[in-house]
Formats: C-alpha cells, structure tokens, sequence
C-alpha cells in the first residue's frame, strides 16, 4: 500500500490556499467585465476577456475543489463563445441565459466561502 508524503499534501493544500486566496480579485474582474455587457459598453475585447477569465475558472475551479464553480464558469464561458466570434450587438436571449450563468457563478463562489 503506497503512503502519500506529508510534503506533497502540505504543498498541495498551499496551492489551495493560494487559489482560493485569488478568486475574490478573479470574481471582481468577471463582475466588471460583465457590468460593462450589461452596460452596453462592451467591446470586442471585454467580450473576449471575459469568455477567457470564465475559461480559466471553468477549467481550474474544479481542480480545487470548487466543482459547482467550473461547471457555472463553463456556462458564462459557452454563452460568451458566439459572441467573441460575432461581436456586439448582443442578442437578448443569449444576454438573459449568460445572466443568469453569472448569477449561479456569484452564487457558487458565496456558497464556498469565497
């Protein structure tokens, strides 16, 4: 039976710490960028940043543990996609569902304490 080195979990639990540490400047970022689509003041750029930051959580969130997170990122991430393509103007169907994936976005990260 193979034991796990106390040095790797300590690591492993400092990456953790570390992530979660971040989220809250990662959550604002997404909050503003979405305040600017919300605003109609989004650009072709916002638009792509915010389909990549809702990528990067989408991808990470899991690894540490936040997998409700991943998957509410994933849905902000798959609503941005025709968009970063198309550019503005946003259609108010598409505008509504990634609304509300960045609703349970927000909500998912006050569930787990971030």
């Amino acid at each position: 039976m193979a034991t796990t080195n106390p040095a790797l979990l300590a690591f492993l639990e400092q990456q953790k710490a570390e992530y979660r540490a971040a989220l809250p400047a990662r959550l604002a970022t997404l909050t503003s960028l979405w305040a600017e689509v919300q605003g109609g003041t989004a650009t072709p750029a916002t638009l792509a940043d915010l389909e990549r930051q809702a990528h990067g959580l989408a991808g990470s969130a899991a690894t540490f543990g936040l997998a409700p997170l991943g998957l509410a990122a994933r849905a902000v991430e798959l609503g941005m996609e025709p968009w970063v393509t198309k550019g503005p103007p946003l259609d108010a169907a598409t505008l509504e569902a990634v609304g509300r994936a960045m609703t349970t976005l927000l909500a998912s990260a006050r569930e787990a304490g971030v």
